[in-house]
């Protein structure tokens, strides 16, 4: 059976009984907070519905005898250490107005390069992803381009070079939105989602606008997905299944 509490005149759920008696523990749900199952007509007090019933307790961690403790940190150094080596790689970290002032200053050179910087990134995280290969075939093409175009002879061939590149960096665009896209939900998963549209029109800062916010993310835990339905924030190193993902969106927000 389905239960929904309700605050602030907005309702929230649904969740299990095992659900709701665990956020009545964590806090996440006040004893007081009005809430009610799927047959019931009325709002009762929460802890009338969970009752006394124990909460479930999550089953300890299975023993990792892989990794090598670290004596010296003592035991939150390990198991932080231990984060540290499950997570990915760190990305680049140049905050996007710098990248965009650079890219000014150098008449656009600058954002050619931080491109190929944010697809070499995709290609760690995804070996498979194909925007360094797009990149490095369709940015050359556009010199050729230009180099034809200046040839009255070769002005049409110059102009149809110069479509097929400008093709290609937009599919390398696309390639490395589903690589970050693809990593960042299933591997460490933050539920990013990225706009097509952005990503056709601003492409470069876009990108790192996100990737500084999964690297402040990276060094300090918080993480703020820009998703007003995501009420909790995953922690670094843990792999979270889509229904614990969906349970921290509908999650109501603690007092």
């Amino acid at each position: 059976m389905n239960y929904y509490v309700k605050r602030d005149g907005q309702q929230y759920g649904p969740y299990s009984l095992a659900e709701l008696q665990r956020y009545l523990a964590e806090g996440n749900i006040q004893p007081a907070d009005p809430a009610r199952s799927e047959g019931m007509d009325h709002w009762v007090p929460a802890q009338q519905i969970a009752g006394n019933i124990a909460v479930p307790q999550p089953p300890p961690p299975p023993v990792n005898y892989g990794h090598v403790p670290v004596y010296s940190q003592g035991g939150a150094g390990a198991v932080a250490q231990t984060a540290r080596s499950a997570a990915g790689p760190m990305p680049p970290g140049l905050h996007w107005a710098w990248v965009l002032v650079l890219a000014i200053v150098t008449l656009g050179i600058f954002s050619w390069i931080w491109m190929f910087v944010e697809a070499a990134y995709a290609n760690k995280l995804r070996t498979n992803s194909k925007p360094l290969l797009f990149y490095c075939l369709g940015l050359p093409g556009f010199f050729i381009a230009g180099v034809l175009s200046a040839t009255p002879d070769l002005k049409g061939l110059g102009a149809l070079m110069q479509i097929g590149a400008a093709i290609l960096l937009i599919c390398g665009h696309f390639s490395l939105k589903n690589a970050l896209e693809e990593y960042y939900n299933s591997v460490e998963p933050i539920n990013l989602q990225l706009s097509g549209v952005m990503t056709f029109f601003f492409n470069v800062l876009y990108f790192q606008y996100h990737l500084s916010k999964i690297r402040e993310w990276k060094k300090t835990g918080v993480f703020d997905s820009g998703v007003p339905s995501f009420r909790d924030t995953p922690q670094r190193g843990v792999i979270y299944t889509p229904s614990e993902l969906e349970a921290m969106r509908n999650r109501p927000p603690q007092r």
